[in-house]
């Protein structure tokens, strides 16, 4: 539970950098989620091969759950003058491009542990 908490805290002081930093709330919210789901898909190979329990609490529950944000997309997609329904497709497809991105790159590159 500490460490859930301890990744958390980080990935959210992460995505609360990069809405300063973009200042765009709807750039911000896409690159904290494409950023997570990088991570996320990365990690969940690493942690399968050569990581622990606890670094697999702090990381994926913690760092990025932390880190990426559902309520944001939701609530952005509630402005449909603001084209809230093509925001919330972009990061689906965004995000699903991510992972087939990510995924063979990570598979290829993390050796399995003997």
């Amino acid at each position: 539970m500490f460490l859930v908490s301890i990744g958390g805290v980080a990935g959210s002081l992460v995505r609360y950098w990069l809405t300063l930093t973009l200042e765009d709330g709807r750039n911000a919210t896409l690159t904290a989620n494409l950023v997570g789901v990088a991570i996320a898909t990365f990690l969940l190979v690493f942690l399968e091969r050569r990581g622990t329990q606890n670094l697999r609490h702090l990381l994926l529950p913690g760092f990025c759950a932390g880190l990426t944000t559902f309520s944001a997309v939701a609530g952005l997609t509630l402005e449909p003058h603001e084209g809230g329904q093509l925001f919330l497709i972009h990061n689906i497809m965004f995000s699903l491009l991510t992972i087939v991105v990510v995924l063979p790159i990570a598979r290829k590159t993390i050796p399995v542990r003997l």
